[in-house]
């Protein structure tokens, strides 16, 4: 193996030790004559500490050779000379075997070719590994700490909210939080898409965050991220160590409408569709087909005029999984715009007085205001409980494992308790703003004729969430077309 021998000695241990230069270099020469291992170069640090490697440029050249491939063999005249930082030693070890580089040490009799030295290597990694989930555990505990008491772990400042460097806490950027509370109204009370609410800002020249245009996903970002209430997150990609926690910085919208528009966004979460509903077919994402299941997609005839030039009329519907036979769809039959809008309003106009068993969706109220109370004292009695456990590990009293297990007893009985508390919340939100399926029905019985398109696009996409219909070709006569079912959001 060729080998690189290393060597160093700081001043003090010169004059204290009587280390030398010369007596490790001769020593480990002749070991190396010993083994038949050819040297390629002696590294010498003279006068250096062993605390770390940054100041050691000798140790900089033998890690630049094994890297070249020029070393294979690292021979030292004890552990320490290489380092004395735990460190360092277990990261030099992970830098040889990454580069199959064996190491020797000669006081210690460690070579990485026998089993005893490859023995050694496996110990030095098991505290490796200890050590890095050790550190881990640290950092996460942390990490952990920082949020529960309300600042913000992101790497960069939502949109609305400057982070000045060294600073901890989030502040509002009064530009970019007027552009939230508009995202906020434009989506909640202007019925506008993700889609346009984009298209207006970059029209305005409004930039994003790091610059860049506005895209759905942006705009969904804004709109979902609780720091904009004076929440802060934590472990977003880890659903079993998720939490949220009131952070020490400034709202920019309040918690009504933030949950509002929540609400909102859960309900259009799974409404998809093949082409994007406009004013002329806006009854496209509702319609379902009977025979598959699957959605209608809008179809538009085409009239060519004299000049050869087509124009779309007489816009339509049919089942997406029945176009070029997709699938065994047999459903192949083409609904009139029109016509389908002529049939859903006489069905709508059919429907008699609401009852409360089959169309009612009051949510009952029931008080949790007991129930609330007692989370809340439970929670408060939490938080003093891992504030005593610090207390006694700062003081101590009880060792790190101690202290480890029992802070995450009482923090897995806290999530219980705030996820148990949000589920209350929630009902009672939802409750709050719950809209009975009557009123839709009524107010859609009142003002429909009077909505132009546009207006009729957006009360489908809000009110309805799924029609079923089908036609029936009748012979003699135009094909009727026949509604099975009329689902509506539930409010």
């Amino acid at each position: 193996m060729v080998t690189g021998i290393y060597v160093r000695v700081s001043t003090e241990e010169q004059a204290r030790e009587g280390y030398s230069i010369r007596a490790q270099e001769e020593k480990l020469r002749s070991y190396a004559v010993l083994k038949n291992w050819p040297v390629y170069g002696l590294y010498v640090d003279e006068g250096i500490s062993g605390k770390d490697i940054d100041g050691r440029p000798e140790m900089k050249r033998l890690i630049a050779d094994i890297a070249g491939g020029k070393v294979s063999n690292v021979l030292v005249h004890k552990i320490d000379r290489l380092t004395r930082s735990t460190k360092n030693l277990i990261e030099l070890i992970d830098l040889f075997n990454q580069h199959d580089c064996a190491f020797n040490s000669l006081n210690e009799a460690i070579d990485t070719s026998s089993a005893t030295g490859r023995m050694f290597l496996k110990i030095v990694g098991i505290f490796a590994e200890f050590e890095r989930e050790n550190l881990a555990e640290r950092l996460r505990f942390g990490f952990e700490r920082k949020a529960r008491e309300g600042f913000s772990l992101c790497t960069h400042a939502p949109y609305g909210y400057h982070r000045a460097k060294g600073e901890k806490l989030l502040t509002i950027a009064p530009e970019e939080a007027e552009v939230v509370r508009r995202i906020f109204h434009m989506f909640l009370h202007d019925d506008y898409t993700q889609h346009q609410i984009a298209r207006t800002l970059n029209s305005q020249s409004i930039g994003t965050k790091t610059g860049k245009t506005w895209c759905n996903g942006i705009v969904r970002q804004t709109l979902t991220n609780p720091s904009h209430i004076g929440k802060v997150r934590y472990s977003v990609r880890d659903e079993s160590r998720y939490f949220e926690a009131d952070g020490q910085h400034e709202q920019i919208v309040d918690e009504d409408t933030f949950y509002q528009v929540q609400d909102k966004l859960q309900k259009i979460q799974g409404i998809t569709h093949t082409k994007r509903p406009t004013s002329g077919v806006y009854f496209c994402g509702v319609l379902y087909c009977p025979t598959c299941g699957g959605k209608y997609s809008s179809k538009w005839n085409y009239k060519t005029d004299d000049a050869g030039k087509k124009h779309p009329v007489s816009p339509g519907y049919r089942c997406t999984n029945s176009i070029n036979n997709r699938t065994e769809c047999e459903n192949r039959v083409q609904i009139s715009h029109a016509r389908f809008e002529k049939v859903f309003e006489q069905y709508i106009e059919n429907i008699a007085d609401f009852t409360e068993t089959d169309t009612a969706t009051t949510v009952p109220k029931i008080d949790h205001t007991a129930e609330v109370e007692t989370i809340t004292v439970e929670l408060r009695q939490v938080e003093r409980k891992i504030e005593e456990i610090m207390a006694l590990f700062v003081s101590n009293a009880i060792d790190f494992d101690t202290y480890q297990g029992m802070v995450k007893i009482s923090q897995q009985r806290r999530v219980e308790l705030e996820a148990r508390l949000a589920t209350l919340e929630n009902s009672e939100i939802a409750r709050a703003s719950h809209i009975d399926k009557r009123e839709i029905v009524a107010n859609f019985k009142e003002n429909w004729q009077s909505l132009n398109n546009d207006q009729r696009l957006k009360f489908v996409q809000k009110f309805i969430q799924k029609i079923v219909v089908h036609g029936e070709k009748i012979p003699g006569t135009h094909r009727k077309i026949v509604i099975s079912e009329v689902a509506f959001n539930d409010f």
